[in-house]
């Protein structure tokens, strides 16, 4: 038997346990979503922008627009401006370690 065939055996039930929690995870953010829109249809049938009680408050965000600059493009069409503002305005990002999942 090979290291990942144990592996896979001896962690069985914490992955099945896993699989069954994103499941649920994945439901109860389905019903959220839901009340979110359902309250959000409601307080724009009633105008009202904001709500704070003892069990939430709620504030209506209204539509946006935003301009950004398209990095991945800029980079292909002016890749010399590109370099050259990377040099001057570098961001370093340091992430940590951690195991990504996917349920089937």
């Amino acid at each position: 038997m090979n290291e990942l065939t144990e592996f896979e055996q001896a962690n069985l039930v914490l992955m099945t346990k896993l699989a069954q929690s994103e499941q649920l995870v994945r439901e109860v953010k389905e019903m959220q979503e839901g009340y979110k829109r359902e309250l959000k249809e409601a307080m724009e049938k009633y105008n009202i922008k904001s709500i704070d009680n003892d069990l939430v408050k709620v504030t209506v965000v209204p539509e946006s627009e935003s301009t950004m600059v398209d990095l991945k493009t800029f980079k292909e069409k002016e890749p010399d401006e590109y370099d050259a503002l990377l040099a001057d305005y570098p961001k370093t990002v340091k992430r940590s370690s951690y195991v990504r999942i996917k349920v089937k």
